[in-house]
């Protein structure tokens, strides 16, 4: 039987994938807030999408951490030629409905119709003092088959 025109739903084929390393946390000792994976201080992650591409990119993104994995879903969105978007703390809290108390350590998994430009800004400092250290990463994308 044949499906009539405009019914069938495209699926779209992302072809390209980047993950990210993403943290947002800090290593308070003596606090409920104490890690050995960190030297003690303030850890900060944005990611800046860029679409270079001359036409509409669509993207999807996941944050993937170990706990609670019931947050490691795909958000969806598009991006125009030359627009960009971040990536950040406070969106990852916003996108996804939760106040992580004790920060949130793991990759954002973004992927894409188009190759983009991925660039990770990582910031660390001492607690309520002032950036020590900031680096910058260009993301290698991973083409899907």
């Amino acid at each position: 039987m044949a499906r009539k025109a405009g019914t069938a739903k495209a699926r779209v084929r992302y072809r390209y994938q980047y993950a990210v390393k993403f943290l947002c946390t800090a290593n308070i000792p003596g606090t409920s807030q104490t890690t050995s994976s960190l030297l003690p201080g303030v850890y900060v992650t944005m990611v800046n999408i860029h679409n270079s591409a001359s036409r509409r990119a669509r993207i999807r993104k996941k944050l993937a951490i170990t706990t609670p994995p019931e947050i490691s879903k795909f958000i969806t969105d598009q991006l125009a030629p030359d627009e960009a978007v971040k990536v950040d703390c406070e969106q990852v809290t916003h996108d996804y409905g939760i106040v992580f108390i004790h920060g949130v350590e793991g990759f954002v998994v973004i992927e894409s119709t188009e190759s983009l430009d991925v660039i990770a800004v990582y910031t660390a400092g001492h607690r309520g003092g002032e950036v020590e250290s900031l680096a910058v990463e260009r993301v290698h994308e991973r083409i899907l088959r």
